[in-house]
């Protein structure tokens, strides 16, 4: 079996404390007046707006419009959107209602979202697989639909009508008048905190702008079994799921490792130490991998033992990535998964077929000390 990687899973250090905002200038604070005014739900502001661009003159307008497509660009790099999106200013207005958009919540819910997008590209979902989007003020949530749905609910609102999988769009829409939502084949609803009980596991990390996701039932399969930690890790399982059908990908199992079983054949216990740190300790995207979270509670949040899994994405999400790979931590057994093409026979180690993925999966699960039980014990099926 093949050596193991010299790639290492960094620890996650302490961060110096961050410095003081700097104050911002006059023309920054206006911006920041007249974006929130151009995505008011109140009408007679967005209205008091218009007339302040109307009367400006030519000259000072274009000026306006100059510091406004500056404060966008600004906001996208400090983002890291940079190679995922592209903002099409039309006029002042539309300028303004992006720049309101893109500064709203904490930038983690607009980060997250890159990460889908550049996965989103490698499973062919986005426009001929390319990046990045182009994204008009005519792709932006209405007002009402700015101020009603979560934060990255609404984020992805701005680019899921670009995405399609087999022809079907994988835009957001209202699929009943009580709460639920369907994004292609799949269904679900907002979980309200309220709705958690004390001592819930998803409680203490609970996001109003990314909050908690039930899957809903549909006549084939009771997906309402399934509780997901944010809509985050609801869109990626999806499209680890459901939309990886797309015709020239080549997503595939490469490995999978019965971890509880390795050395207990008579006595199998999903309560392996290392694989219950790898599906509950935090994992940074500075140490390897971005996290997806959910558990099968059979629909019950009161449920008193649900199975808990984990997906850890390592590849695919950063920019200039073009391989998607991810793990999977279910009751104790772990697989690994990938787009990339194997470039040898089964003879071959697994480290020479899949050279980009290898060193990922083996980073993270080193720092777990499962690198040896799973890579050199494993069963290779792809």
């Amino acid at each position: 079996m093949a050596s193991s990687s010299s790639h290492q899973m960094p620890p996650s250090t302490p961060q110096p404390p961050a410095a003081p905002p700097a104050v911002p200038s006059l023309p920054d604070l206006a911006i920041t007046r007249a974006a929130d005014m151009a995505m008011s739900p109140h009408p007679d502001r967005r209205a008091k707006l218009r007339q302040c661009i109307v009367r400006l003159p030519q000259a000072e307008a274009s000026t306006a419009l100059t510091l406004v497509e500056q404060r966008i660009e600004e906001a996208v790099g400090r983002l890291g959107l940079d190679d995922v999106l592209v903002f099409d200013v039309g006029g002042l207005e539309d300028g303004l209602r992006m720049v309101h958009l893109l500064e709203q919540g904490s930038g983690g819910e607009w980060r997250e979202m890159g990460r889908f997008i550049r996965l989103a590209a490698i499973y062919g979902l986005t426009p001929n697989a390319t990046l990045p989007l182009r994204l008009s003020a005519d792709a932006l949530p209405s007002r009402t639909a700015f101020h009603q749905l979560p934060l990255a609910m609404t984020l992805y609102k701005t680019i899921g009508h670009m995405l399609t999988h087999n022809g079907q769009s994988l835009a957001v829409q209202q699929a009943d008048n009580k709460g639920a939502y369907r994004i292609g084949n799949v269904s679900f609803r907002v979980v309200p905190l309220g709705d958690l009980p004390a001592g819930h596991s998803y409680t203490d990390s609970y996001k109003r702008t990314d909050p908690v996701i039930r899957e809903t039932s549909d006549s084939v399969i009771r997906s309402d079994f399934w509780l997901y930690r944010s809509f985050s890790s609801f869109l990626l399982s999806a499209l680890f799921t459901w939309w990886h059908h797309e015709e020239g990908v080549g997503r595939g199992l490469v490995l999978d490792a019965p971890i509880a079983l390795i050395g207990l054949p008579f006595a199998p216990t999903r309560d392996d130490p290392r694989c219950r740190r790898l599906r509950t300790e935090a994992i940074s995207e500075q140490q390897g991998g971005v996290t997806v979270d959910y558990r099968c509670d059979r629909g019950n949040v009161h449920h008193a033992n649900p199975a808990d899994y984990r997906e850890v994405v390592v590849s695919g999400f950063r920019p200039g990535e073009t391989v998607a790979a991810y793990l999977c931590e279910a009751g104790g057994e772990i697989s690994l998964w990938t787009t990339e093409r194997s470039v040898g026979d089964r003879s071959q180690p697994l480290d020479v077929r899949f050279p980009t993925s290898m060193p990922r999966w083996r980073a993270v699960l080193r720092h777990f000390s499962l690198e040896h039980d799973v890579i050199n014990r494993g069963r290779v099926v792809g």
